[in-house]
């Protein structure tokens, strides 16, 4: 009965924070996926969760609901997604994104190579930052699971790129333009990004704060979010017989790669792309996913720096915006299609038109959702294959 409590305890406690910034805003700009994970770190740091039959568990419980967390809510977050409408916007936006991705590979090889004596088990460390910064962290989640990551090295990054993060934003939003703007060409609107008429196939993605969660409460529309969810279900239940049938050691990469391609596969369907609410509870289940890592979390990492982890973190952020730059500047590529595609890569879909909005650039709102967008569906393929090729380079 007691670990029945402790689990509707930590799918509820989103739902208050949920509830709180609603309530007060300025923990609202916050976010509530930060507040969640720092929420269950302090809850880690107090000593107070509850112990349940011992220690092994609790963290049986939190281990088993984040691994269900994070693979019911990547269909969910794809399932919404229109691909043709994003692969459409064609031109200079996808070329500098695939630039953006490129970047983030070679430079989270680069740093693993770096690092390879003195990060241990450097080829995952690299997998989840391709994961990271090229989708997000739903990514970053999916890939930690699919190649069986160390879960204090997976919880030490999350903590490392909150921060790094946000430094990186301040940077895009303030110095990046003045900056970059001195070796690339000024944007130039010629009408191809002018897809104000599209807006309703990405708009709902754009919305960072906790009122987006309200559609969840709405209760005309619950047969359709429960058929989503539904749907999500069907899908891993798939996923997973598919990886019963590989070795064990692939099982846990071949259910998160299938996962994510049925995702897409069903986002091909009016019916199910139409559904209302999934993308918001994906988001949800992110919200659970984050609570439950963070009560997971080896709270010595927060005050005993690990320097090499921090660094090659640093070096991926740096390192692929400035490769970027220089393969925009060969491409010709515009200052502002560069930056909103780094971010895209770097951060995630809601964080587009708030540095649209720094750029005083609202043309490029869409392609850079649809930049964003790109990167979710193929950060798992990509952080993956980085893992496990990382590992063959270096006979790990």
């Amino acid at each position: 009965m007691s670990a029945v409590i402790t689990l509707i305890a930590y799918l509820l406690v989103p739902a208050l924070l949920v509830v709180l910034c609603q309530r007060v805003s300025w923990l609202d700009k916050a976010g509530v996926v930060v507040l969640s994970f720092a929420s269950g770190i302090a809850l880690a740091a107090t000593g107070m969760l509850p112990d349940l039959a011992g220690a092994e568990a609790l963290k049986t419980v939190q281990t088993n609901l984040s691994e269900i967390a994070i693979a019911l809510a990547l269909p969910l977050l794809v399932f919404s997604i229109d691909v043709k409408a994003s692969f459409g916007m064609a031109g200079d936006t996808m070329k500098s994104m695939g630039v953006a991705l490129i970047a983030v590979i070679i430079a989270s090889a680069a740093g693993a190579f770096i690092y390879a004596d003195s990060l241990a088990n450097v080829w995952q460390i690299a997998g989840m930052s391709v994961g990271a910064y090229t989708g997000g962290g739903p990514n970053m989640a999916a890939i930690k699971t699919a190649i069986e990551a160390d879960e204090n090295t997976f919880t030490t990054m999350i903590t490392y790129d909150i921060l790094l993060s946000a430094l990186y934003l301040m940077f895009v939003m303030t110095l990046a333009k003045p900056i970059f703007s001195r070796f690339l060409r000024p944007y130039r609107s010629q009408g191809e990004h002018a897809y104000h008429t599209e807006e309703e196939k990405f708009g709902h993605m754009a919305d960072e704060t906790a009122n987006a969660y309200k559609v969840l409460a709405n209760v005309k529309a619950l047969p359709k979010t429960a058929l989503a969810l539904l749907l999500s279900a069907v899908s891993v239940g798939i996923a997973v017989g598919v990886a019963s049938l590989v070795p064990g050691s692939m099982s846990s990469a071949v259910t998160i790669i299938t996962i994510t391609t049925l995702g897409v596969l069903a986002s091909f369907v009016p019916a199910i792309r139409n559904l209302p609410n999934s993308f918001q509870l994906g988001m949800y289940l992110i919200l659970v996913f984050c609570f439950t890592t963070g009560t997971m979390t080896d709270t010595s990492i927060v005050t005993n720096l690990n320097v090499d982890l921090f660094a090659y973190i640093s070096i991926i952020l740096v390192g692929s915006l400035i490769l970027q730059a220089i393969i925009c500047r060969l491409l010709n590529i515009d200052t502002d299609t560069f930056l909103i595609t780094s971010s895209a890569a770097i951060m995630s879909v809601p964080f587009i038109p708030v540095i649209a909005g720094a750029l005083k650039n609202r043309e490029i709102i869409l392609p850079g959702f649809a930049a964003a967008i790109i990167g979710y569906i193929v950060g798992n393929y990509l952080g993956v294959g980085v893992a496990f090729f990382t590992r063959w380079l270096l006979g790990a």
